[in-house]
């Protein structure tokens, strides 16, 4: 995706097969083949039989900034008192869904960080944070221990899309039971979110909402 972004591989071009991306980058080509499929899906590239992986012409980078929602005004909306915890960074591997979906293949520059988010003192929300360093390199420990990433990215950042699917997990299957203190057998509701600049994904969040938190949203 960066050599898309950076005019490597220009609208109209082939790019490199599955069998050539695997051999490059010592990864599997199954793995490939989901991040071109990836691609696809979102109207960058187009996948040929026969003819291969091009790179859509007329390909215009996101421009329009997206407004992100903000802890803080979830809990003060509600009529509570919005509190947080960073917790740091996480030194655990990165999973090959994390790398997948952030379009990396080396884990080295994919960086995990926790945070709890409270109302009036109690967790709502565990989150689990993957952030790109090279793509968000102001966003730092130091930044993430006296802001949210969450409205940090919402201030500072020129966000141009949110992808988000929401579903219900086990708590210990995201590893967030510690973070909840709940048992990891307990279902508990996930935000996963991809948050894109351009044409760049530079985040993956789990946001794991504490058992019983109800989340309303308004449309229309």
């Amino acid at each position: 995706m960066d050599r898309i972004t950076h005019g490597v591989y220009p609208p109209g071009s082939l790019i490199p097969t599955e069998q050539e991306f695997a051999a490059e980058f010592g990864s599997a080509r199954a793995t490939v083949n989901r991040a071109l499929t990836s691609l696809a899906e979102r109207g960058v590239v187009e996948r040929r039989r026969r003819v291969g992986t091009r790179v859509v012409l007329g390909l215009e980078p996101r421009t329009q900034r997206v407004s992100l929602p903000v802890f803080r005004d979830l809990v003060e909306e509600r009529g509570g008192r919005f509190s947080f915890h960073f917790l740091g960074r996480v030194d655990r591997p990165v999973t090959s869904d994390v790398l997948e979906r952030l379009f990396q293949s080396d884990p080295q520059d994919i960086q995990e960080h926790c945070t709890l988010i409270c109302s009036d003192d109690a967790v709502i929300c565990a989150e689990r944070r993957w952030i790109d360093s090279l793509a968000l390199p102001a966003l730092t420990e130091e930044v993430m221990a006296a802001t949210t990433a969450n409205e940090w990215l919402a201030c500072h950042a020129s966000i141009s899309l949110c992808e988000q699917v929401v579903s219900a997990w086990r708590a210990g299957e995201i590893e967030a039971d510690r973070m909840l203190r709940c048992s990891a057998d307990t279902p508990v509701l996930v935000y996963d979110s991809t948050l894109w600049i351009k044409t760049q994904p530079v985040s993956r969040t789990l946001h794991c909402f504490a058992p019983g938190f109800e989340m309303i949203n308004s449309v229309g």
